[in-house]
């Protein structure tokens, strides 16, 4: 089945582009400056990030824009990067950050994502003056909970503690993320939700709350709203709620130190057992398909730049690094591709070893046609 997947891959690369080997190639080497390529790689690289693939993700940390190198922007990154979430410095952008944004984005394809923690109602997004002055329209609260409750509606034990005003103030928090995505067209939203490795809070410790949460969102964003634009979670997306997985593009799961497909085997029945009676399909087989396409394993490179993650073996027999194990990833007798692999603040490896594990792995998610 796994030479099958690859094969299939293959043939649709070849009857897409007459040439994919001139967009591919460049993740052998990168070689600067970026622009000298032409229209015509662009616009087929453009073609590809559009078409049905499994895709390339990552953090993006350290992001500037701008320096004597390009370590620090997303132009430097491998053109086949499909999806990136940025880890930190999405906001306030200055004039290096936009310009660099606007190339990644439209020149190469490649959708750019805000990532932020979800635990407490505002986080991330709440005004210094309310958070840290403790002041709502002019009123000085005496403690932060209640400036909080003051602003958003609820917070803890203060404001409507009713279910309704609880739901009431979730959606208000929901309205001014995708504000806030808005305000520089980012491709979509990350949500690192992590409530039981110490990212718990009044709205990630309740799948309630998450639900009305990302029910809010879902106006905007991921597969309900019709606009293209990218709803994800890291991090945990097993422990919400099971109506939840319909309103998400993909669940992306946090498999770091992973040694082998046991090991992601486990990990993926924790997503059928939880999104199975929501997810489409005719029969087990069928569901378990549509699973496996919106799943994205992901490796840590803040630990593993250097090699590619812990040594992996595939139920095959193969042994290889982790982030290309998981790459080779697929469930016997299942006729369907994995979502993609990604790697945490990937961007470490740039001046180690020019993403020399990030280029291999596109190869083995989307072999190059010669």
């Amino acid at each position: 089945m796994k030479g099958l997947l690859y094969v299939a891959g293959a043939v649709l690369g070849t009857m897409m582009f007459t040439q994919c080997s001139d967009w591919t190639e460049v993740e052998n080497k990168f070689e600067e400056p970026y622009s000298n390529k032409g229209e015509a790689y662009y616009e087929q690289l453009r073609a590809y990030k559009k078409s049905d693939h499994p895709v390339m993700f990552g953090w993006f940390s350290g992001w500037t824009g701008e320096g004597d190198n390009m370590y620090n922007m997303l132009r430097g990154m491998p053109d086949s990067m499909d999806i990136v979430s940025l880890w930190g410095g999405s906001f306030d952008l200055t004039e290096a950050k936009l310009s660099d944004l606007k190339e990644v984005r439209e020149v190469k394809g490649t959708r750019i994502l805000y990532c932020q923690h979800i635990t407490d109602i505002g986080r991330s997004v709440t005004p210094a003056s309310v958070e840290k002055d403790f002041i709502v329209d002019g009123v000085k609260y005496d403690s932060r909970e209640e400036a909080l409750a003051a602003y958003w509606g609820w917070y803890g034990q203060y404001g409507d503690t009713s279910a309704e005003g609880k739901e009431k103030a979730i959606r208000k928090y929901a309205r001014v993320i995708v504000d806030s995505i808005n305000k520089y067209n980012y491709d979509g939203f990350d949500i690192d939700y992590e409530p039981n490795f110490g990212y718990g809070g009044n709205i990630s410790s309740n799948a309630n709350h998450m639900h009305i949460l990302l029910d809010e969102l879902s106006k905007d964003l991921g597969p309900k709203s019709g606009t293209g634009r990218i709803l994800m979670v890291d991090g945990e997306p097993q422990t919400l709620n099971a109506e939840s997985g319909p309103l998400l593009d993909y669940y992306t799961i946090q498999a770091y130190y992973c040694h082998g497909d046991s090991d992601l085997d486990n990990r993926f029945q924790n997503l059928i057992n939880k999104f199975s009676s929501v997810t489409p399909g005719a029969d087990a087989a069928e569901k378990e398909a549509n699973i496996l396409k919106k799943t994205i394993w992901c490796e840590d490179f803040e630990r593993h730049k250097n090699d590619g993650g812990p040594r992996f073996t595939t139920r095959d027999g193969v042994v290889t690094y982790s982030l290309r194990g998981m790459a080779m990833y697929y469930r016997p007798n299942i006729d369907a591709r994995i979502g993609g692999v990604g790697a945490y603040r990937f961007d470490l490896c740039r001046p180690v070893n020019d993403y020399f594990f990030i280029r291999e792995v596109i190869q083995t998610l989307n072999p190059a046609q010669k």
